[in-house]
This record gives structure tokens, C-alpha cells and sequence, in this order.
């Protein structure tokens, strides 16, 4: 036979080797048993899991409606020339700092309950002279707060002036001039428009600062209906105020407190209705649950639901929250666990052919 009619090459025959290796490798590997890492083989699913404790407040975000009158603005009696000004709009106004200068004789803001309207002399008595001793004393003058103007207050009242770019030449020795302070409604204060001009008069009415509309109330507009039973309060920003059952703010302080804010002035600047703010509404007292997962429940009626402890008898539990697969759950008040009971782990799938009624 002739080397070009029957001869195989000697490539071609190492190239069917390898095609026949590789098929006979490929058979091998199909034929291999597939089944789970050895670790996965000896895992059994978990049929109880871990109870945790927490604090729940049953936190919600609502709008609070705010009943609002008329602008305020704070007022001198002092005429004369404005020669200095610390009003900013938008700023804030602190009772005991000084406002604004008139012939260069400084106006301080004073927060009282009853503001100051006469000059004050010793033995003059009142609920205006109790308002500015007790102004004094949470400014940390040193003075007896009895509502009767004596030597001690006079003499406080003087110092204070002093530490604050009084001259004694702007003071009197015997007196407490009402147009040394004008009456700001509380410790802190939002400015809505400055109307005091450096270089101008005091104006007839004597306002040196417009403030916004004074908050007479709030609300929140809409209870959520499915909320834990409980006091509540609202909070906004720094302010925490307690509400009544029907979501109304009871304290004129935290009222006061509120209209105070920055964003109360903007809300109500800007406002085209009834002004509102976002606040959040949640329970005074956060009550201590445990955490469990949604499966570990069942024969859920209303607030109520049945959960089984890893060991001893099924319990009835208050419902009282949940959130991205987890409920959050209480005993009922007065509840006790059985001997050999405790609720630190539960059944995540329980018998629910058994009653914890």
C-alpha cells in the first residue's frame, strides 16, 4: 500500500486520542454523584429561635395642626435714636441679652410671666415684680424671689444693668425703669422682621422686633387608629409636650416652648391655610417587649395572639407592634409564667392545634 492511500497520519491519530479522553473525562464527571457539602448534610433546620427584649415608644409620624392669632412684636417704651441693633430675621431673641441701643442706652430682652408695665420702686409688689425676680434668678442673678421690690432687688437689678453696658448715669438709685427691658414671651424667641432702623427714630408704637403669630394651640390631625393605648406626647425638634387623649397639647409652656422654634416662624410665615408641622407621636412611657418572629404566632384575634415557648405550656400574648419581620410582643399585665417556663426562646413553627386561651 502506498504511503498517500491508507496511511493514517500520525497527528490525526494524537488528535482522536485526545477527543476520546476528553469525552470519556466528560462521562466521568456527569456521572459523579451530586449532593450537598458535608457541613449542609448533618444541618437540621432550627425549629425554636431566640427572644429578644427592646423598648418600643410605637413611634409615629403625624401632622399637627397649629391654631395660630395675631403677629407679635416687642416693644420700648424708651424714645429716642436706635444707635445699635442684634435683631437678625430669622434669628433668635434670648431674655436677658440686649436687643437693640436707643441714644445708646441698651433695651434687654426679658422674659416674664406678667411683663413689666411701671417703673418699680421699693415696696412696690405684684405679679410683674415676682415675673422679673424670677427672671433674674434663672439668669443667675442672686436676688429673693417674694413679688416685693426691696433694697436686695433694686441693688440686683442695677448690677445686672451694669453687665450689660449700663452706665450709672443711665440708672437711677432709687428706681427700676420699666424702658430698661422689653417683654419677650419666652427664654427664646424666633425674629420674623427686624423693624428697629440704625440711624432712625423708634417709630410711634415703639416696636423694635416683629415676632410671628402667637401659637394658641395644637393638635394632631389624625390619631392613627391602630396605635397601644397609653400617654403620648409629640415632639418636635428640642420640644417634648404631652397630649391629651385627643392628641391636643395641654401645657402652655410647651405651647410656648413650640412657637419658639425657627421652624414654627417658617411654617407659619409660608403657610397657606391652616399652618401644620410633621412632629412624631409616641408613647411618654415605652413599654419593654420581647421580639419574635411573625411564624412563631397564630389564633390572632384583635391585639392577642398564642406564642410557644421552646418549653411548657402555650401563652397568650399583647400584640403590640411590628416591623420588617418582627412582631413585638407583652405578656398581659398580671401574667406570670408557669414554673419551668420561660419566654427566652419560642417555636417558630408551633402547634397550632393547641389553645393558649
Amino acid at each position: 500500500m502506498s504511503r498517500g492511500e491508507g496511511a493514517v497520519s500520525g497527528p490525526l491519530i494524537a488528535l482522536g486520542s485526545v477527543i476520546v479522553a476528553a469525552a470519556t473525562a466528560v462521562g466521568v464527571v456527569v456521572a459523579l454523584p451530586v449532593g450537598p457539602p458535608a457541613a449542609l448534610a448533618t444541618a437540621t433546620p432550627a425549629d425554636t429561635v431566640a427572644v429578644t427584649e427592646r423598648s418600643d415608644a410605637d413611634e409615629r409620624q403625624v401632622q399637627l395642626a397649629l391654631d395660630t392669632g395675631a403677629p407679635r412684636a416687642v416693644v420700648t417704651t424708651r424714645a429716642g435714636t436706635v444707635t445699635a441693633s442684634s435683631c437678625t430675621t430669622g434669628g433668635v431673641l434670648r431674655s436677658g441679652l440686649e436687643i437693640a441701643r436707643i441714644d445708646d442706652v441698651p433695651v434687654i430682652a426679658m422674659a416674664t410671666g406678667t411683663p413689666l408695665y411701671r417703673d418699680l420702686a421699693v415696696g412696690d409688689r405684684g405679679d410683674d415684680v415676682h415675673g422679673l425676680q424670677q427672671e433674674f434668678a434663672r439668669l443667675g442673678v442672686p436676688v429673693t424671689v417674694d413679688g416685693i421690690v426691696g433694697q436686695a432687688t433694686l441693688r440686683a437689678a442695677q448690677r445686672f444693668l451694669l453687665m450689660h453696658g449700663s452706665t450709672r448715669d443711665d440708672l437711677t438709685d432709687d428706681t427700676i425703669e420699666r424702658s430698661a427691658f422689653a417683654w419677650i414671651p419666652s427664654a427664646e424667641t424666633t425674629v420674623r422682621t427686624c423693624a428697629a432702623v440704625v440711624g432712625a427714630p423708634v417709630g410711634a408704637d415703639g416696636v423694635l422686633v416683629e415676632l410671628p403669630a402667637e401659637l394658641r394651640g395644637a393638635r394632631v390631625e389624625q390619631l392613627p387608629s391602630d396605635a397601644v393605648a397609653g400617654a403620648r406626647r409629640v415632639v418636635f425638634g428640642q420640644v417634648h409636650a404631652d397630649v391629651d387623649e385627643r392628641g391636643v397639647v395641654v401645657d402652655p409652656s410647651s405651647l410656648a416652648a413650640i412657637g419658639a422654634l425657627p421652624e414654627y416662624a417658617a411654617t407659619v410665615a409660608s403657610a397657606d391655610g391652616v399652618p401644620s408641622l410633621s412632629a412624631s407621636w409616641s408613647l411618654r412611657d415605652p413599654l419593654e417587649v420581647r421580639v419574635v418572629p411573625p411564624t412563631a404566632l397564630w389564633d390572632v384575634h384583635e391585639d392577642h395572639a398564642c406564642v410557644q415557648p421552646a418549653e411548657g405550656q402555650p401563652l397568650l400574648v399583647e400584640v403590640v407592634g411590628s416591623e420588617l419581620g418582627q412582631s413585638f410582643v407583652r405578656l398581659d399585665p398580671g401574667t406570670a409564667l408557669d414554673p419551668g417556663t420561660a419566654l427566652d426562646r419560642v417555636r417558630a413553627t408551633p402547634d397550632r392545634g393547641r389553645s393558649c386561651r
